[in-house]
């Protein structure tokens, strides 16, 4: 015995159960659709037939059950009315399946790799609501509506004609069918309904994993099947009514059955109307069929996925035989693939058995099958909407954020109010609004603000949609700045993009501004006219030297060589390297008076060997008597720790402010946001005071000496002051018994 043969049998008895539990439900519901498309009853046992032994032997869809479906009910509807005959809708539905299998053929099934997630658990969260609120009247015994519809508005074509007990002349819709469910309770059918129920709940609570074989769904028909035999023996009346079973046709020889089985025309296959049906059965079906199989293919244990290309091949001989053979459309069901993995289905088997046993129960035992209660079937299907449709499904879609939120909320609403395909499609629009603002908002990565010199960092791929967005960040751009456009990162960029940027660069001029293009392919900047502005600029350093030798050779002739004999400086500088801090100007002082070190952000760390070197060599070698540690307001190391966005190179060195301020977190976040980078600026200076007072150099300087004093200070770029920082609390908590610690 092979390795296949010995898993088809070890499967076996779950493929079995399962195929009878969704075979039992299967039937109501194709006679049910079937009378809601207007077409022949048997039509619709046909399609179930085929769905299960066409569909099932060439799908690979391990769980999948396929059939017809309410979802299509319209189409078929118009459909037969539009064509005048069924014989010439069966050719629209012959060729719809040749459609079908073309797609397949053309590996058109990949398209299900780009179906919102979003879109495909709300398309399963409204078919679970539906489902139950379809079932209740079932559940009640007011089975007006036919067994299977699914659309919350009701036609009359979804009444059934020949339901005998009371009910309403008017049914609107579900809300109201189900107002007057309650007003035509039937007793007994609430009675097996709630046996069903409860049958159905305890035994797939207690028993299911110690029976294994048996399906919940298989107890709650035997059991729902047994009261009603009980209740009409025990009570005068007590059985339900035909209106409340299953109704199979009955046929006497296999005559009488051929004599039911419709054939297309072939003769209308030349007309357009034909093959605009078809092309609409295709598309429809196809898209159905798609996100039904990634429903089912998620309730798994095993995690197989369904080649979705093979599905659509599978589908579309399906729809050919059904053509063939007088059947309705058939696509995946959720509705039948959920009862299928809930019930056990190892296989595809069990799909392909339940076609059988649909097949047998009309030639063999069609009386026995219309003894099943309505209810029992309604009981299973309740069932089967509560695991489609969890709450904690919500609440796990809440959590994903809005973009994920909405598309799921749009489709579990217009499905509910309309069907799958409406609802799919609006949802599909939702989660493709969130994907494009996205992928706008993608178009630029990040613009960088120094100042009078700003750069954009466009996006990967740029097509002619982000071009609103780069526009509107370019004309937002101040006057009198150098502008880089950074195109380092871009792979494609759409030739709409580079004209909006050539246009900016060419116009840029009348507001004052310098436009530099980095990285982007096939545009270079304007190279005669940079390296002219590049050579003013540097020629007019060259120039301001010469006029500042002169100025001061006029102001003292011994400038120059007295201090060519040395430097002198009393103070050590530890300042920002931004330009806009010019120490000698800020404090007015000469060259020679102050010895300066800079780096990003004033930070004293003891990574930097560059600073405690400049530091040993100012106490050693220059004796001085102060170290300054000056910061400024706005800061640009600062104000990046801040913001936590990424700024290349330097990311590492920022972590010492931002350490600076987690240690001072609480104090800094109670503050309003206009005051938090000013208020850290100030923070950031101290601690570094205190990182300097902790070195040993000083410790050393200071037994020794008695000195450097260190000053801490803060220069206000907006008004050219300088204001001391109280470091002392901290030094208090830091550094008490140290050596120089400021009483």
């Amino acid at each position: 015995m092979n390795l296949k043969t010995k898993q088809f049998l070890s499967n076996l008895p779950y493929d079995l159960s399962s195929s009878i539990a969704v075979f039992l439900v299967a039937i109501p519901l194709c006679l049910g659709i079937a009378h809601a498309s207007g077409a022949p009853l048997f039509s619709g046992i046909i399609s179930g037939f085929i769905g299960g032994i066409v569909v099932g032997t060439f799908s690979k869809s391990a769980l999948s059950v396929s059939g017809p479906t309410a979802s299509l009910t319209a189409i078929v509807l118009s459909g037969i009315k539009d064509l005048g005959s069924f014989d010439a809708f069966l050719l629209a539905l012959f060729l719809a399946g040749m459609i079908q299998a073309l797609l397949g053929f053309l590996k058109s099934g990949a398209l299900a790799a780009y179906l919102p997630s979003a879109t495909v658990v709300g398309m399963s969260v409204a078919i679970g609501l539906l489902l139950i609120i379809k079932q209740l009247p079932h559940l009640i015994g007011y089975d007006v509506e036919e067994f299977g519809v699914e659309e919350f508005d009701i036609t009359k074509e979804d009444i059934n004609e020949t339901y005998h007990d009371p009910h309403e002349s008017k049914e609107t819709n579900s809300l109201t069918l189900l107002m007057h469910a309650f007003r035509n309770l039937q007793t007994n059918v609430l009675v097996i309904g709630v046996i069903s129920l409860l049958s159905f709940w305890i035994w797939d609570r207690y028993f299911a994993k110690k029976f294994k074989y048996v399906p919940a769904s298989l107890v709650a028909i035997i059991i729902g099947t047994s009261m009603n035999l009980f209740l009409g023996h025990l009570l005068p009346g007590g059985a339900l009514s035909q209106d409340h079973l299953v109704t199979l046709p009955i046929f006497k020889n296999s005559s009488e059955l051929f004599a039911h089985l419709d054939f297309p025309n072939f003769s209308y296959w030349d007309q357009s109307p034909v093959w605009i049906l078809a092309l609409t059965i295709a598309f429809a079906s196809s898209l159905e069929s798609l996100l039904s199989v990634e429903v089912v293919d998620k309730l798994d244990e095993e995690n197989r996925k369904t080649p979705m290309s093979r599905e659509l091949i599978a589908q579309g001989l399906g729809n050919m035989a059904c053509g063939l053979a007088g059947g309705i459309p058939i696509t995946s069901v959720v509705v039948r693939g959920t009862v299928n993995a809930s019930s056990g289905a190892k296989t595809k088997f069990s799909a392909i058995f339940h076609g059988v046993w649909i097949g047998i129960s009309v030639l063999l035992f069609p009386k026995f099958m219309n003894n099943i209660p309505l209810a029992s079937l309604a009981a299973i299907l309740t069932f089967t909407g509560l695991k489609l449709a969890k709450p904690e499904i919500v609440r796990l879609m809440f959590q994903k954020g809005y973009s994920q939120f909405l598309p799921f909320l749009v489709t579990v609403v217009v499905t509910f109010f309309t069907n799958v395909l409406i609802g799919t499609f609006c949802g599909i629009l939702v989660a493709l609004g969130f994907a494009l603002y996205r992928d706008n908002q993608g178009a630029i990565i990040m613009v960088e603000n120094h100042g009078r010199f700003r750069r954009i960092m466009l996006g990967e791929i740029l097509g002619f949609l982000h071009k609103a967005r780069i526009k509107a960040v370019l004309e937002e751009q101040p006057s009198g700045i150098t502008l880089e456009i950074d195109g380092t990162r871009t792979l494609h960029m759409d030739q709409d993009i580079r004209e909006l940027i050539h246009d900016f660069r060419k116009n840029a001029h009348r507001k004052g501004i310098t436009v530099i293009l980095g990285g982007i392919p096939n545009m270079e900047n304007d190279i005669e006219s940079l390296k002219k502005e590049m050579s003013e600029s540097y020629q007019k350093l060259l120039r301001n030297n010469q006029e500042w030798v002169e100025e001061k050779t006029a102001e003292d002739p011994e400038f120059f060589s007295r201090h060519a004999e040395g430097q002198r400086p009393q103070t050590l500088f530890i300042g920002c390297s931004d330009s806009r801090v010019p120490v000698n100007v800020i404090t007015k002082t000469n060259p020679g008076e102050i010895f300066v070190t800079r780096n990003i952000a004033n930070v004293v760390s003891v990574d930097d060997m560059s600073l405690f070197s400049v530091v040993q060599y100012a106490i050693d070698a220059l004796n001085v008597k102060h170290i300054i540690v000056c910061g400024h307001i706005g800061c640009g190391g600062v104000r990046a720790a801040l913001q936590g966005k990424s700024t290349g190179l330097i990311d590492n060195w920022i972590t010492h402010i931002k350490d600076v301020y987690l240690k001072h977190r609480d104090e800094l976040d109670a503050l309003p946001e206009d005051k938090r980078e000013e208020r850290l600026i100030h923070l950031n200076v101290a601690e570094q005071v205190v990182n300097l007072y902790k070195t040993g150099m000083i410790q050393t300087a200071l037994a020794k000496y008695g000195f450097p004093e260190i000053h801490g200070w803060v220069y206000d770029i907006r008004n050219g002051q300088i204001s001391e920082v109280d470091y002392k609390d901290i030094l208090h908590k830091e550094l008490s018994g140290l050596y120089g610690y400021p009483k």
